[in-house]
């Protein structure tokens, strides 16, 4: 039989045990190509020892440059060994279906004679290991460029992981450096896929023990426990070589057999500086030395035993991303729960429940198997466009940085690399604020369940807006309430951080009509203020029990254009639910006047007219207690 009917015989049989278990299949596969023998031996000088990279596990590397000006790699096997063969068919048939911009591509294969020949795309920069053992201070890469080089290889690893494939020999030398510092994991040859039917995040036992030491996890070298959570480990172990410029061997060779624990115990002892390179600056500059800080407790994380104590690669990308971000969560207990699309598709009932539908997708009833109830907003089936899948990602996001008891809490989504994208949140059982005020089913809001709703929510905002982030879309259907009419204020998938000392930001209007600042909608700038013009409308919807857009003749309005002009013609009868007249209480009255006067300021324009969200909450608690000194309108 010839290598090459071999080679697909054996690609088809690896193909077959490596079916996905999941619903998610591979991505679109590229067609392999063999390439000639005689082009590669031309574009490499016939093997020349000048067009030598150095030798690889079971093969020697040359340069090229094909024809076509595509720089290349050409792995030289031997096939005196069968499993150096598999190896090679391993290594091949996992690239060909993973293409991903931080895995090293793969442009083809070719034999000749007693060789096997891999030709990958050639990565001028060499390895991580080179650059970090060099003693050229000159050299050595700046710590943001490091972590830049961790979460592109995090970003690789997790890729792998949604597919099932473990590397198994995640290290610095297998992590290939482009001319702009852009990280590539390389060397998939010793890659394995889990057996079909055993979940991503199981353990598998084996007796095919495969790594590095230094690099490999003790319990798949004690106990065999194959999982994902080995390359977690490794992971760890890469970035305690980023922070300290000491590659792995360097601690095995010093005696320290447990990385782990010597850290563990330099952290515990405020002495984790004696592990830090000191060229990396963070000994003149705090932020770096946060940085660092957070991600040497991120690499103790990675090396816990057991295995169940780690975090997932997608949980680690997330935390290296907010640790570049300036904000930082290790705690794994904390960090959002990767739910997979048939879980969610239990707990739902195959989505029977509707609770509502958006621009981007729909939101469901759930219930996971702890108890816990929940709403899944599950984007649209177009959500494989990468806009959506950057309102998926930007949700996920700005509400991982926050925790306030009016806002909804986010209890996890879905991987980023799923083709159906959803974010899993709890539950607020009595429905919107807009349900509440406009439908008749609903019983009538008393005036102060409307004022405490109104703090809460401001509440909500100040908190919002003093973590830097603009809600954009503040209206009566994205306020929720509880059982106690207590707010929740959800669905922040228009929202937008603004940058320290930054007073707005320059972007596409986004929202609902009748809530839209018009300086926003005219000048294309939000900032806080926008979020106050939308709020004053929620106000006006509290002391009118109305919706934001009304008929007048034959023309629709905004109820913020048509308020300002009663309020100014000191016709408040005419913006006040009728009922709250009843009973002629005073002091009620008094209040609905203050919030209507608020209300009047929030929706000013120019927006530099309008009060923060901080002066908001003052007033309205002034308000409420009695001690807030106000001009009447009326």
């Amino acid at each position: 039989m010839t290598f090459i009917n071999c080679l697909m015989r054996m690609r088809c049989n690896l193909f077959e045990c490596c079916c996905i278990s999941t619903s998610d299949a591979f991505p679109k596969q590229s067609k392999w190509k063999i390439l000639p023998y005689k082009k590669l031996a031309k574009v490499t000088d016939n093997f020349n020892q000048s067009h030598c990279l150095g030798k690889r596990g079971f093969a020697t590397e040359y340069y090229g440059k094909l024809e076509d000006g595509r720089e290349i790699t050409v792995q030289c096997f031997n096939e005196d060994k069968h499993h150096t063969l598999q190896q090679f068919i391993n290594e091949t048939s996992i690239l060909n279906y993973l293409p991903h911009k931080n895995i090293v591509s793969i442009y083809g294969y070719a034999s000749h004679n007693e060789q096997s020949l891999l030709v990958h795309e050639y990565i001028s920069n060499g390895n991580l290991a080179a650059h970090l053992k060099s003693e050229d201070g000159n050299s050595t890469q700046s710590w943001l460029t490091r972590l830049d080089v961790a979460i592109d290889i995090a970003n690789a690893v997790d890729y792998l992981h949604y597919y099932g494939i473990i590397h198994r020999n995640v290290k610095s030398s297998n992590i290939l450096l482009d001319v702009n510092f852009s990280a590539k994991l390389a060397n998939l040859h010793l890659s394995c896929k889990l057996p079909a039917g055993v979940p991503v995040y199981a353990t598998h036992v084996t007796n095919d023990i495969i790594g590095t030491c230094g690099y490999i996890d003790p319990e798949y070298l004690k106990k065999g426990q194959l999982s994902v959570k080995n390359d977690v480990y490794s992971f760890g172990v890469v970035l305690c070589e980023l922070l300290s410029s000491k590659l792995a061997k360097y601690w095995v060779l010093n005696e320290e057999d447990n990385l782990a624990t010597l850290l563990s115990r330099k952290i515990e002892n405020q002495a984790l500086v004696e592990l830090l390179d000191p060229r990396l600056g963070f000994q003149s500059n705090l932020k770096i030395k946060w940085m660092m800080t957070a991600t040497a407790e991120l690499a103790l994380l990675c090396m816990k035993c057991p295995q169940e104590l780690r975090p997932s690669m997608e949980q680690v990308l997330e935390i290296l991303n907010g640790i570049k971000q300036g904000r930082h969560e290790t705690n794994t207990t904390k960090a959002l729960k990767i739910f997979h699309p048939a879980e969610l598709e239990e707990a739902t009932n195959n989505f029977d429940t509707c609770l509502g539908k958006g621009g981007y997708g729909t939101v469901y009833y759930g219930k996971l198997k702890d108890g816990r109830e929940v709403a899944i907003k599950c984007f649209h089936d177009e959500s494989a466009t990468e806009k959506t899948i950057k309102q998926f990602m930007q949700e996920t996001e700005i509400l991982v940085l926050l925790h306030h008891q009016n806002l909804v809490l986010l209890y996890g989504r879905t991987s980023r690399h799923s083709n159906k994208h959803m974010l899993v949140y709890e539950y607020i059982s009595n429905g919107t604020l807009s349900k509440h005020l406009h439908e008749s089913s609903c019983g009538k809001l008393p005036w102060h369940t409307r004022l405490n709703i109104a703090i809460e929510t401001a509440t909500a905002l100040v908190y919002l807006h003093d973590s830097g982030v603009i809600h954009r879309d503040v209206k009566g259907s994205n306020i929720l309430l509880d059982e106690n009419f207590s707010v929740k204020v959800a669905d922040f998938g228009f929202s937008r951080s603004l940058p320290d000392h930054v007073t707005h930001v320059s972007t596409i209007p986004v929202g609902t009509r009748a809530y839209i600042d018009p300086d926003y909608y005219e000048s294309g700038r939000v900032s806080d203020k926008s979020d106050v013009y939308s709020f004053g409308v929620v106000l006006l919807e509290l002391i009118s029990s109305n919706p934001p857009i009304l008929l007048e003749g034959t023309e629709y309005v905004t109820r913020a254009q048509f308020a300002k002009g009663k309020i100014l013609n000191k016709e408040l009868n005419a913006v006040v639910d009728p009922s709250f007249w009843f009973g002629v209480d005073r002091n009620m009255m008094e209040m609905i006047t203050a919030v209507a006067e608020l209300a009047f300021q929030c929706v000013q324009c120019p927006k530099e007219l309008r009060p923060s969200m901080k002066q908001v909450v003052d007033t309205l608690e002034g308000i409420r207690k009695g001690t807030w000194g106000f001009n009447q309108i009326t």
